[in-house]
């Protein structure tokens, strides 16, 4: 059942927003009109109030947007596809189709979020410097003001490094790189998250028994969301040391067809563009069988000026140099054998055929999903 409404597309990225929001946007406008304008800026009519509330609810919601594009924007310079920004009761929530690859790529998409807030805090605060230099109602200043809090407070509350706020995965992106673990820093990082919410609960507690009922309530609401949302990442990161027991063969990096004897370095940079995740590509020898590979260093060491005429003959490596393993071969037994924490490739073979690689980095991400 769809709980959202698509309402257009910004930056090429759908954009839609939760049923509960409308109700929300509701109270926000009623707050605004009923009492934060009046109280800051009395004296004024009742309908400039309400339009300044409408405005404020619209700049509000056009600041969620923005500092959703932000993760958006850098995610797809970061090859991390987005299929939905949805605007929902406690903010928004930009959906990535997979995680980073990296802990420098998850480090800059958690980030963009809040530098997009503080960029919006900025202009709202150049609307109120120039709303001095001109003749501006008190009513519409201080609306300039509240989206400026409003955005400094967006951008700070989503530093708190309580997973899965930006903050949150900021630090499982500093783990991530610190450890090289990544299922590791996640839960990590969500047990920060579940002990912070826990803080937070406790705070709103004390605000609604000592200063503000509805104020600590929503703060109580949140500090849930936050403990559930914190929890379930930690549980779906809960390590399973049977996934040691795995088959190799289903790992295996399918490879591209072989390049033939003449061909130059440009032809290799074509088949890896074509297979960005293969390690190495076969080359065929003169009797059309495949007896060596290439990898992707070969392509860094010539100049790109030079890559069309240079031969891939004097940087061939033989097939037999290779270590082999059989694909139903377990994890387990492949890293007692060729080694744990440094980078090597294999191919998988069954003693007939081989058109797969079995590569370290994909052997120690289930090694991390296995083991704390």
């Amino acid at each position: 059942m769809r709980t959202h409404l698509r309402i257009g597309r910004l930056l090429g990225v759908p954009i839609g927003i939760n049923i509960g929001v409308l109700l929300v946007s509701v109270l926000l406008a009623y707050t605004l009109a009923k009492v934060t304008l009046p109280s800051g800026a009395p004296g004024h009519m009742s309908s400039s109030y309400w339009f300044a509330g409408v405005l404020g609810v619209i700049g509000f919601m056009a600041s969620l947007v923005a500092h959703e594009l932000g993760h958006s924007y850098v995610a797809a310079k970061n090859n991390v596809a987005v299929s939905e920004i949805t605007l929902w009761l406690f903010g928004g929530v930009a959906k990535l189709e997979r995680d980073a690859d990296d802990p420098g790529a998850e480090f800059r998409i958690a980030l963009a979020g809040p530098a997009m807030s503080f960029v919006a805090a900025g202009f709202f605060l150049i609307c109120v410097l120039l709303s001095h230099q001109i003749e501006i109602s008190p009513v519409f200043e201080l609306l300039l003001i509240w989206l400026f809090a409003m955005n400094m407070i967006l951008g700070v509350s989503n530093l708190i490094p309580a997973f899965p706020l930006d903050g949150g995965r900021i630090l499982r992106a500093w783990l991530w790189r610190r450890t090289g673990r990544r299922i590791t820093a996640t839960r990590t990082a969500t047990l920060w998250g579940q002990i912070l919410s826990g803080i937070f609960a406790a705070l709103s507690l004390i605000s609604m028994w000592r200063w503000s009922f509805l104020s600590g309530m929503w703060g109580l609401i949140l500090a849930v969301f936050l403990f559930v949302a914190s929890r379930v990442e930690w549980a779906s990161a809960r390590p399973d040391p049977t996934m040691l027991d795995w088959e190799v063969g289903p790992l295996g990096r399918q490879l591209p067809d072989p390049l033939n004897p003449a061909s130059t370095v440009a032809d290799l940079e074509n088949a890896f563009a074509n297979w960005p995740s293969a390690p190495l590509v076969p080359v065929l020898d003169h009797h059309g069988q495949v007896s060596s590979v290439v990898t992707y260093d070969v392509i860094r060491r010539v100049p790109p000026a030079q890559r069309k005429v240079v031969p891939l003959s004097s940087y061939l490596q033989p097939m037999w140099s290779l270590p082999r393993v059989h694909p139903s071969e377990s994890i387990n037994s492949v890293r007692s054998r060729l080694g744990n924490g440094r980078y090597w490739f294999a191919l998988i073979t069954d003693g007939n055929t081989s058109n797969s690689v079995l590569v370290s980095e994909d052997v120690d991400q289930v090694v991390d999903s296995a083991t704390i």
